[in-house]
């Protein structure tokens, strides 16, 4: 996964900047803009699919203000090491910690990369997934309701040359209701369906080594 990011983007991002067009076709640009022009920033929902790096690296070479989520590594030269080659490209990094930063961000008109195919354990919410219920982070769903902000499903595709083409999907809105838990569940599972709809157009691309279902539902631990 890195060495093609490092092959493909020198250190300088100018140089990125001249040759992204050339590897990482957007589709759907359309729904990024309209993301951002309502002024309050947006999430970006995605999944461990096709070259995930290149994608965040390609948003933010287009100008996009993209933030990236990451999982800080318990090695510190290798995290150093992977967030300067994230850095390097424009994007900025927080960590999954750092709740109050993605707020403020998104605040200030950012969009914020979420992750969403982990098994969250028992912080997370239950949604149908492939046939099977799987505990699935609430944050994408969260930080929307919070904010009032739109979530942009976006993934990226290797293509048969071995350039990639960048899917971003129609906006997704939380419906914001008196029931905070119901809404994060509604929207959390629209979301589900959307990421597995990708995977069973592009199975070979998700790279997910982790049991998605590991974490039970409570009525199926009883038993």
């Amino acid at each position: 996964m890195f060495d093609k990011f490092i092959r493909r983007f020198p250190v300088k991002v100018q140089a990125g900047n001249r040759v992204i067009h050339r590897h990482v076709k957007i589709v759907g640009e359309e729904h990024i803009v309209e993301a951002l022009s309502h002024g309050r920033g947006a999430i970006l929902a995605t999944a461990h699919s096709g070259n995930w790096e290149l994608m965040g690296a390609a948003l933010a070479l287009n100008g996009y203000p993209i933030v990236g989520v990451a999982q800080r590594q318990t090695n510190r030269a290798m995290d150093r090491f992977i967030n300067e080659y994230r850095t390097i490209t424009g994007m900025h990094i927080t960590y999954k910690t750092g709740i109050r930063e993605m707020i403020s961000l998104l605040g200030e008109g950012k969009i914020i990369g979420l992750i969403m195919d982990q098994d969250a354990k028992q912080q997370g919410i239950f949604i149908e997934f492939f046939g099977r219920l799987a505990s699935t982070p609430s944050g994408t769903a969260a930080l929307a309701r919070m904010k009032d902000a739109p979530i942009m499903p976006t993934f990226i595709t290797e293509n048969a040359d071995g350039t990639h083409t960048l899917i971003v999907h129609p906006l997704v809105w939380i419906n914001k209701t008196a029931d905070r838990d119901y809404d994060l569940q509604v929207t959390t599972q629209q979301l589900g369906r959307i990421i597995e709809q990708h995977i069973r157009t592009y199975p070979h691309e998700w790279f997910w080594l982790h049991n998605r279902w590991k974490t039970r539902p409570p009525a199926e631990r009883k038993g």
